[in-house]
């Protein structure tokens, strides 16, 4: 298999979705690694497989519609499978296997070793450092990397140092004790069509000159709550999103997109949206 990404918006072609129907089973301790998380575990209203399931459903039925091929995740042995876009990343040609922050998403990737086993260039990331697939945006020649609660600097320098032909970029995120919950980058910045981005400038730390290369479509600390950021584009044209973000989902059409609105209430109450539960392996 070879995996090709250099943008987040080319013609989505090949993806790993979500895996719900193992869902807090009993394979694996359950490890509270997140804000979101810690809100609604434990509530009446919590995510369950039974719930998940119908959404992630009809995600993969509406990513097949499009011609994209759908793979999912094997079961492992860990508490759930929802959100595969944190456990590696591809850029061009190689696909990095993430080192996670938290222990009990350590071996998440094993879900998907099967995949893995088929690809001429795997590299996985040192144990020394820390990278999340949600903290990596790529376009074209640019990578961004959230400086985050997850991904350290260390994890940036790392992978600058593999990327000597890529414009490697540091965007450091608010952190929890500044009153801004950004966990990862895509939770506050998301290129769209062909010279837009959806950004939560309030979850930006640092002035980020490249940043100004984009046009804004300004995200409020509400909806950035809800991840109205996390969308995932079909191609330039076309993109996947919540259907409760009507704001957003306006301003998405009025630069033209289309703009496909999915019931996903569940899933983001673990703290992930299409971008988290999607990890692109082809996109042209």
């Amino acid at each position: 298999m070879k995996v090709y990404v250099r943008s987040e918006t080319g013609l989505l072609q090949a993806v790993v979705l979500g895996y719900p129907d193992n869902f807090h089973g009993d394979q694996a301790p359950i490890e509270v690694v997140n804000n979101t998380q810690a809100h609604y575990y434990g509530r009446d209203d919590q995510p369950t497989a039974q719930r998940l399931q119908p959404e992630f459903n009809a995600l993969r039925q509406l990513l097949e519609s499009y011609g994209v091929t759908v793979f999912y995740p094997k079961p492992c042995a860990v508490p759930d499978q929802l959100t595969p876009r944190d456990i590696g990343f591809v850029i061009d040609d190689i696909f990095f296997v993430a080192h996670m922050a938290k222990v009990s998403r350590a071996d998440e990737y094993q879900g998907i070793k099967f995949l893995l086993d088929q690809m001429p260039n795997v590299t996985f990331v040192p144990d020394n450092v820390v990278i999340e697939g949600g903290d990596i945006v790529v376009d074209d020649n640019t990578v961004f990397v959230g400086i985050s609660q997850r991904t350290t600097m260390k994890g940036y320098q790392w992978l600058a140092e593999q990327l000597p032909e890529f414009n490697v970029i540091p965007v450091s995120l608010k952190p929890l004790n500044a009153g801004e919950d950004c966990l990862h980058l895509d939770c506050v910045f998301v290129p769209v069509g062909s010279k837009h981005a959806l950004v939560y400038p309030d979850g930006i730390a640092d002035k980020v000159p490249a940043l100004g290369l984009y046009e804004w479509l300004r995200v409020t600390k509400e909806e950035q709550g809800e991840l109205a950021t996390n969308v995932l584009s079909l191609s330039k044209n076309c993109v996947i999103s919540r259907d409760s973000a009507k704001r957003v989902n306006d301003l998405l059409r009025s630069i033209g997109l289309e703009v496909i609105p999915l019931k996903f209430d569940e899933a983001p109450k673990t703290g992930g949206s299409f971008r988290c539960c999607t990890l692109p392996l082809i996109r042209r």
